[in-house]
């Protein structure tokens, strides 16, 4: 138990002292938190909004699982083509815009597409802050900064759904699609200004 808290320490130490990486775990975060808030009650949505059956949430499932892979293959050839930061900007503001398009719409089709886009962009933003995060850490610190960044992550998402299961009751059943739109758009503009002459990380 010890060591484990001495592990954490080290990771929040390193963490802090380096702002590109700490920028994109919060980044991470929120993204991660608002992504749970409407997967969480994706169900209702498509039961209660859409007005479908539980077979068309499958379908829908299945076609956001599409992107996920299809930008797991494609990944790679994005961030050499684009930049590491690019590459956070773009699909993070894909998620955002496919989001509000959830929330605004009423057609299984549209929803459709925006699952795929949102997967994949979640896809890509993820596969992004991990690649990042192996370059610039140094080999002794990855287990602890990896597992900080981890938990951080899954604490983001628990909480994530809780906000979703909350605004939904309170606000109706689209309002976690469109309420986690803005706080995802709002750390993608930061780090587009934050670091807008950057392609690639700088060297530690």
């Amino acid at each position: 138990m010890a060591a484990t808290k001495r592990d954490l320490r080290d990771g929040v130490r390193w963490l802090w002292r380096h702002p590109e990486m700490r920028d994109v775990t919060i980044a991470s975060a929120v993204v991660c938190a608002m992504d749970a808030a409407w997967f969480a009650v994706l169900v209702l949505y498509v039961t209660e909004a859409l007005h479908r059956t539980a077979g068309v949430y499958g379908l829908l499932f299945v076609v956001g699982a599409l992107g996920g892979i299809a930008v797991g293959i494609l990944g790679e050839h994005v961030l050499r083509r684009i930049g590491p930061w690019p590459a956070l900007v773009v699909s993070g503001l894909v998620m955002a815009l496919s989001q509000v398009g959830l929330g605004l719409t009423d057609t299984v089709v549209v929803a459709a597409v925006m699952l795929f886009a949102s997967s994949g962009a979640f896809a890509l933003f993820n596969i992004t802050a991990v690649t990042m995060r192996q370059r610039q850490v140094p080999t002794a610190m990855h287990g602890r900064v990896s597992g900080l960044c981890l938990t951080v992550s899954r604490s983001a998402e628990v909480l994530g759904a809780l906000i979703g299961g909350a605004l939904a009751s309170s606000a109706g059943i689209r309002a976690p699609t469109l309420f986690g739109a803005i706080p995802i758009a709002a750390v993608v503009v930061f780090l587009a200004w934050q670091y807008r002459s950057r392609r690639y990380p700088s060297a530690t």
